[in-house]
């Protein structure tokens, strides 16, 4: 007897309720998932969709342009999420809609207006005018110094005294007012819909109103567009009235959904025709947040979503704007040995990283810890970095083995991929525990970039013997003491530093094997001078003298206004340009190293 009942009413309640369904008609809404609105600040995107599986939706990714985008939190409805609405209202006052739909029409205008919430925004404009050449005008505007609810109940009165146009002479200018609408929309800041209330006849006149091309700029427009189609007062709809209901309102083009209520004069379908909407809008959109891993900016592009595998017709949004990033790359983890002259690391940022800046060699500097801070600096062969999706894994290569020791690891200059750019600037210790002994090494460099002086030795000696035996006399060999071979790499010289500010400087240096000059602070002698590179230039001193190299400067190095090319000797007077700087080199003396220390 039970289940009698129950099925009972539950025929009572679809027979009851199938007359509404044959007349309120939703444009959209069998559709799977729809994507009504999309608005975005990089990296993030909040998109607004509806449709009969939005509910059950789980995975959702997305491109705007060539950035990709990935769900961000929980999908959640409208109504749940705290946020707000804009309606733009464009009520047809013409004579041509029924005249009870119209007051209807007028009573939902003003519950909704009582039901915003204080964020909620309500534009009206009616379009009903005198001639075809007529304009939208605005109903509502801001009452000075009112507060909420007394601007509230002057809304509501505006709306109450809206004057139904009953003259037969009356004209609708609704895609007029309607191309009007759409593009003062470009850039929305929140969720914004369009709503018409009209029969869905145009009257406008003019080379500038063209149904098509109103159908294809609600199509591109950047907020979707909702009707509730009223009752016209002849009970025929022309062929304009056909084209706004099938083009204009058609599913997929609006995004929206449109209500009819032109199957006859009932005020409560009008009724039902608002109630609907306010349930589409409030419990049966949903807010799914997503974001990128950047915030470059591609400006006005095209939307596409993927939900649950299922493509999404896409729309249109203005991702112009950007919120700004203020972190810089960063070295992450720890500096590990790859073999005897090699070592990798990690750079990470939330944006990722430019690989550009990340293979110069310019932008790396190693530099040898001792007890007195900072020793050798490491000449870098090579840098290759590759991306590893918000890091760049970096592997150094040095033109020498590293010794046992502790280094200082510097990167500087190298941009992430974001809007700003952000440089780092970031150093870090590390250690190489199965490195060479640097004593031995020492030697071996030595060797290695002295060894035609011992060729040259072996040369002479074998010429002097030749001699003897030519001769058959003695000649007296002089032995070259180890400790003034010590001496001859250390030599006392002079500088005379003009630099970009005109001020003149004497510089006295004790020079023991290399003196390096350039931008960055570990070089012996360094300069505030962007156009110099870090390391610019090395003088080496030696027994036979003293010598310049350019360390592949970017803007060069010049003794006596000539660039040069090798490693050459140095003279006394010589003139050496780097960058805006001017230093005059003199030959230093031939000096004991107890003199160099002063005696000691």
């Amino acid at each position: 007897m039970g289940k009698r009942i129950v099925l009972m009413i539950t025929i009572c309640v679809l027979l009851s309720s199938g007359g509404d369904m044959n007349t309120v008609k939703a444009a959209n809404i069998k559709s799977p998932y729809n994507l009504e609105q999309a608005i975005g600040k990089a990296p993030n995107v909040k998109a607004y969709m509806t449709g009969s599986k939005m509910q059950e939706a789980s995975e959702v990714s997305g491109t705007v342009g060539e950035i990709s985008l990935t769900r961000k939190g929980e999908i959640i409805p409208f109504e749940n999420s705290g946020e707000s609405i804009s309606y733009i209202i464009l009520l047809d006052n013409s004579g041509s809609v029924n005249k009870k739909q119209f007051d209807e029409s007028k009573k939902q205008l003003i519950k909704m207006r009582k039901s915003l919430k204080n964020d909620d925004e309500m534009t009206l404009y009616t379009v009903g005018a005198k001639s075809a050449a007529g304009e939208k005008k605005n109903v509502l505007g801001r009452t000075a110094n009112a507060s909420e609810e007394d601007q509230k109940t002057a809304d509501c009165k505006k709306i109450k005294n809206i004057k139904y146009m009953a003259s037969v002479d009356s004209k609708t200018v609704l895609y007029r007012s309607l191309n009007e609408v759409l593009a003062s929309q470009t850039a929305p800041a929140k969720r914004t819909i369009v709503l018409l209330v009209t029969d869905g006849e145009d009257d406008s006149k003019g080379k500038d109103i063209d149904k098509v091309s109103t159908a294809e700029e609600v199509k591109e427009a950047y907020v979707p567009v909702y009707g509730v189609l009223l009752e016209r007062n002849s009970g025929k709809a022309d062929k304009k009235i056909e084209y706004t209901r099938n083009k204009i309102l058609a599913e997929k083009n609006c995004r929206g959904y449109y209500y009819d209520c032109s199957v006859d004069s009932s005020a409560n379908l009008v009724k039902k025709a608002f109630q609907t909407i306010d349930q589409i809008l409030q419990k049966e959109t949903y807010v799914v947040n997503l974001g990128a891993q950047t915030n470059k900016i591609t400006g006005k592009e095209k939307l596409e979503l993927t939900v649950d595998n299922s493509a999404v017709d896409a729309v249109s949004i203005d991702y112009s704007d950007y919120e700004a990033d203020e972190s810089a790359p960063v070295i992450a983890g720890d500096v590990e040995k790859v073999n005897s002259n090699s070592v990798t690391f990690k750079l990470q940022d939330e944006n990722g990283i430019n690989l550009a800046d990340a293979n110069e060699k310019s932008n790396y500097a190693i530099q040898t810890k001792t007890e007195k801070e900072y020793g050798k600096i490491w000449n870098i062969e090579s840098v290759k970095a590759v991306s590893n999706g918000k890091e760049a894994i970096v592997t150094i290569s040095v033109t020498e083995d590293f010794y046992k020791q502790d280094y200082v690891l510097k990167c500087s200059n190298i941009r992430d991929d974001s809007q700003d750019a952000n440089k780092m600037d970031d150093t870090v210790e590390f250690r190489i525990e199965d490195g060479v002994n640097a004593k031995i090494a020492a030697v071996k460099s030595t060797v290695k970039a002295y060894w035609w002086i011992g060729l040259i030795i072996l040369v002479v000696i074998i010429g002097i013997i030749a001699l003897r035996i030519i001769r058959k006399k003695a000649v007296k060999i002089v032995e070259v003491n180890p400790d003034d071979l010590i001496k001859a790499d250390r030599k006392l010289i002079r500088l005379t530093i003009t630099d970009r500010s005109g001020a003149i400087k004497d510089v006295e240096w004790d020079v023991e094997g290399s003196l390096f000059v350039g931008r960055s602070d570990i070089c012996n002698i360094y300069f505030d001078d962007d156009r110099l590179s870090k390391q610019h230039f090395v003088v080496e001193v030696n027994k036979m003298g003293c010598y310049i190299e350019d360390l592949e400067s970017t803007n060069g190095t010049f003794v006596n206004g000539v660039k040069i090319t090798s490693r050459r000797m140095l003279l006394d007077g010589d003139i050496i340009t780097v960058g805006r700087e001017k230093i005059v080199f003199h030959m230093p003396k031939n000096q004991p190293v107890e003199e160099i220390n002063g005696g000691t």
